[in-house]
């Protein structure tokens, strides 16, 4: 990506939003193939091993084959590969979702580990071609760095935030999609309609891994160009928490997405910084404000969370106060790198809800049942 002229509020300016679509793209790849695949009822735990198998394989066929195409179709196939054996143990034998995606991510690591020592330990570290940006004549150059920061990325980057609304017209306008929905509610309904539910639950699964796969090979042959052990870092299991953020619905996901990969780029630009800009709090207040009016609407809908509106209305408060004060507050370079999880941690503790989650979730399927 070539240099961005800087231009916005304090660290929120288009160099961050800039690192924040790169930072975003693998998690999002990853919770919008996550997304079929809860759809349909499988529960992928495994993503944070589709991922690294995907991020592994395309470094080492683009080393081998001097090629990006064979290292991309390389990344999909590994993650298609273990899908492959999450669905044969989940779909057909029935195996428990969540132990079957813990037992995949395992694999992965020590699979992945054990190459790149036998392959890799004795060389010094090799580094191969990444992929180029891609710019869109006449929106890259749009005034004030917003051309250059939204679009002259890689084509990964651009594939990943299409796929959602690709996701959303095959999920909301296709009959497949209403397949893919029923499968994950109405599994009988689907059978009865003569229509398999373990071929939908299959490619639901497959889905998660494919894109999956191409979110590690982001990682590896687009941001870096090298492979490091478990370089996901957990990213696997924020695309899980950006489904539940996202109510399960293509949107919700991109929304969830952007705020954790935009979490990770201001902690990068605040890394060195040595107190909290007052931009942070303000933003964080006028966040908290949305939370504290989105509950006082479920409260009129009859859905009172009034424990939710007092911790957010607070949050706010005390954000105002910091915005306006603007304190030296030096915070340690461990929670900034953490701020990504710490979000992600609120999401689960706050977030969770049957509400919207498909009702037959983590449920194998057997003919005859409900």
């Amino acid at each position: 990506m070539s240099a961005i002229a800087t231009v916005g509020i304090g660290p929120f300016d288009t160099a961050w939003l800039a690192a924040a679509l790169v930072l975003t793209t693998p998690i999002l790849l990853a919770a919008v193939g996550e997304l079929i695949s809860e759809r349909v009822g499988v529960l992928n735990v495994g993503l944070e091993g589709y991922m690294l198998a995907g991020a592994f394989f395309s470094y080492y066929v683009t080393w081998k084959a001097d090629s990006l195409f064979l290292g991309v179709l390389a990344s999909v196939a590994a993650g298609l590969l273990f899908a492959a054996i999450m669905a044969l143990l989940t779909v057909e034998a029935k195996a428990d979702q969540i132990v079957t995606g813990v037992g995949i991510n395992l694999a992965a690591i020590g699979l992945t580990s054990y190459l790149f020592d036998q392959i890799f330990g004795n060389k010094a570290q090799i580094v191969v071609p990444t992929v180029g940006s891609l710019s869109i004549p006449g929106l890259s150059s749009i005034p004030g760095g917003f051309g250059s920061a939204l679009f002259n990325h890689d084509w990964i980057l651009y594939l990943a935030f299409v796929s959602v609304f690709v996701v959303w017209f095959l999920l909301y306008r296709t009959k497949w999609g209403l397949a893919v929905r029923a499968a994950g509610e109405l599994p009988a309904a689907v059978d009865t309609a003569g229509i398999s539910v373990k071929r939908v639950r299959w490619m639901g699964v497959l889905a998660a891994g494919g894109m999956s796969g191409l979110g590690g090979a982001n990682l590896a042959i687009v941001q870096v160009g090298i492979f490091h052990q478990e370089m996901t870092a957990g990213r696997g299991f924020l695309a899980l928490v950006a489904v539940i953020f996202g109510r399960w619905r293509p949107l919700g996901v991109l929304g969830a997405c952007f705020a954790l990969g935009g979490a990770d780029a201001l902690q990068l630009r605040l890394a060195d910084e040595s107190q909290v800009p007052s931009q942070v709090w303000a933003v964080l207040a006028g966040i908290a404000a949305a939370i504290a009016i989105y509950q006082v609407t479920r409260w009129r809908q009859g859905r009172p969370r009034p424990v939710a509106i007092a911790l957010s209305g607070a949050v706010a408060l005390c954000g105002v106060v910091l915005a306006a004060a603007s304190p030296h507050i030096d915070l340690p370079d461990q929670l900034w790198r953490s701020l990504p999880y710490l979000l992600a941690l609120v999401v689960l503790a706050g977030a969770i809800t049957r509400a919207h989650m498909p009702t037959k979730l983590t449920l194998p399927y057997s003919r005859g049942e409900g």
